[in-house]
């Protein structure tokens, strides 16, 4: 069993004379109790760490006293910033309220952040959250399903276009890439169509509030939808349990110290700002038709204290009386990850330092060994790269293709041309073009010709010749070309490229894929210099002929504009 601390972080003061009846908006809200708040919540997940804990989450909700935390991931960062072991996550990010790339970046920075500890977590959100973002809650699902789409495929692909019904992206390729490879998902899931989204995805299910029962219904659920619909087989690492929880030295102190901070909970959880009604389109009407005792399965406001620690919707006890109550849950619901929230409403912080030492030193011992999941062996991430790729960089280089995100081609019809030549050197004929590189744009900015040279994922740009002679042949094969960049006063000469004509010759359709020769050298060429490719053939031999009609010559590169104005 794995062991993780989740609160939702409930402003702790509002008012005793006000209920569900009074709008909850933000002028109950003391920015310095709100700061005080969030450094006694930081203080109890840091703390976890130091007791054992293998994990943090925190989660996200908007225009409510229940969670004043609606940008999630800068709490996680926080929590990151304090410890150096455990795990920390978000359960989760309101995606079909969120840009998709944006999700996706912060996901990548805190992996990164953390150095490989981070669990992403998503969810569907509530009614005030699409009243308040005035977004129909009848697309709902279809922007979960699409964001995610858009997230996932920026977590694990290197560039992609995607064209959905919400969302239409062009090149897209994050900064960072997350360390994990894939990165763990994890939400809750409790209705037909959600599970069978998370199920579908390999996305850890959570329940959270309802009795083990429950939680049995909606896991079995899963693992049906997943064996039958997606031909997998879950285990106990795909579930997750949450409850409310608190410990203290006797049952007798641990309720009353719990007891009236439930229920300062259940009166700000029931009153966002705006949510005069039930908001249709969130559930259908088949949504919880797996959950057999649904009436019991979450208490309203008026539910006695003893039947809600009965069901389990806070496990509230001395260190016995929770392992005991958790061990028969967790044999019952089957779940391999138990979020505990510690912090229960408005209650005390010291009360709360407590509770998880004590469930640190006496409950998490008892029950480690439940429901344990067989380790699957898998190749380390070098045994991976090793199996039939080298890498890239020892294998034969000729297999690898040739650099494929030039922007323009170099021809000698560019406007680029300054101007073709022949000329007499030392008795040999050296023929060929000279390049520009474009002048400096109606702003002031730069341009840069880039050619590409041997990657691990390519062998460089693509170079093409044919070359004519004065009397209609090809050049001879000894004839050597070379390209190069140079200062148009002849000096600070850089070799990009040099071999015989016969590496031209040889190739019978230089267009082909993959065909064509490859520059070996990345060389960036800016303004003053000029770009020469020159053919130098055998003395004796027919001169070769840059303006006929058959000579021509083709360099793939990128064509840089420097432009970093806003």
């Amino acid at each position: 069993m794995k062991f993780y601390t989740f609160d939702e972080l409930t402003y702790p003061d509002v008012p005793p004379e006000v209920g569900p009846e009074v709008r909850f908006t933000n002028r109950f809200c003391d920015p310095r109790i709100v700061t005080q708040a969030y450094r006694d919540h930081l203080d109890e997940w840091a703390i976890c760490e130091d007791l054992g804990f293998d994990g943090a989450f925190v989660n996200e909700h908007h225009f409510t006293a229940v969670n004043i935390q609606p940008a999630c991931n800068i709490m996680a960062a926080a929590i990151i910033m304090r410890t150096k072991s455990m795990k920390v996550g978000v359960i989760g990010n309101v995606i079909p309220l969120r840009h998709p790339i944006r999700t996706a970046e912060e996901f990548a920075m805190l992996d990164c952040l953390s150095g490989g500890r981070f669990i992403a977590g998503i969810v569907r959100g509530v009614p005030q959250e699409y009243v308040s973002y005035n977004v129909d809650p009848f697309t709902s699902r279809e922007r979960l399903a699409e964001s995610y789409d858009v997230i996932h495929k920026c977590l694990n692909e290197e560039v992609f276009d995607y064209d959905g019904k919400f969302w239409q992206l062009a090149g897209v390729s994050i900064w960072p890439k997350p360390i994990q490879r894939p990165l763990p998902f994890w939400m809750p899931a409790g209705s037909l169509e959600t599970i069978e989204f998370a199920a579908q995805r390999h996305i850890n299910s959570a329940q959270v509030f309802y009795p083990p029962e429950a939680f049995r219904d909606a896991f079995d659920q899963y693992k049906k939808v997943a064996r039958e619909r997606f031909g997998w087989h879950p285990d106990f690492a795909n579930f997750i349990g949450a409850r409310f929880i608190h410990v203290a030295e006797t049952n007798d102190q641990a309720i009353a110290e719990a007891r009236d901070a439930l229920g300062y909970l259940f009166r700000v959880f029931s009153r966002p700002i705006n949510n005069p009604a039930p908001v249709p389109g969130l559930h259908s009407d088949q949504s919880f038709q797996h959950r057999t005792n649904i009436k019991r399965d979450f208490p309203g406001p008026e539910t006695p204290f003893e039947q809600m620690r009965e069901d389990g919707f806070i496990v509230c006890g001395d260190p016995d009386y929770v392992t005991r109550w958790l061990e028969r849950d967790m044999k019952i619901s089957g779940y391999g990850h138990f979020l505990g929230m510690f912090h229960i409403g408005n209650i005390a912080h010291a009360n709360v330092m407590n509770a998880k030492r004590l469930f640190a030193k006496h409950v998490m011992p008892a029950l480690r060994d439940l429901n344990v999941t067989s380790p699957t062996i898998e190749p380390s991430r070098t045994e991976r790269l090793a199996v039939g790729s080298n890498n890239g960089r020892d294998g034969d280089a000729a297999k690898l293709p040739l650099y494929g995100d030039s922007n323009y081609v170099l021809t000698r019809d560019a406007p680029e041309i300054l101007r073709d030549f022949s000329k007499s050197e030392n008795g040999r004929i050296v023929a060929g073009w000279e390049i520009g590189v474009p002048s400096r744009g109606p702003d002031g900015f730069p341009y840069q010709i880039i050619f590409a040279g041997p990657a691990r994922e390519y062998r460089g740009s693509a170079i093409r010749l044919r070359l004519m002679t004065t009397d209609g042949r090809e050049v001879s094969d000894d004839a050597d070309v070379v390209l190069e960049a140079c200062h148009p006063s002849g000096g600070n000469s850089q070799l990009i490229f040099q071999t015989k004509y016969s590496q031209f010759a040889a190739i019978p359709d230089q267009h082909a894929t993959n065909a064509a020769n490859a520059l070996y050298q990345r060389t960036v060429v800016a303004e003053p210099f000029i770009i020469r490719l020159r053919v130098t053939v055998p003395a004796g031999s027919p001169a070769p002929d840059p303006a006929a009609d058959e000579s021509f010559f083709e360099i793939e590169c990128f064509k840089h504009w420097l432009n970093v104005t806003a």
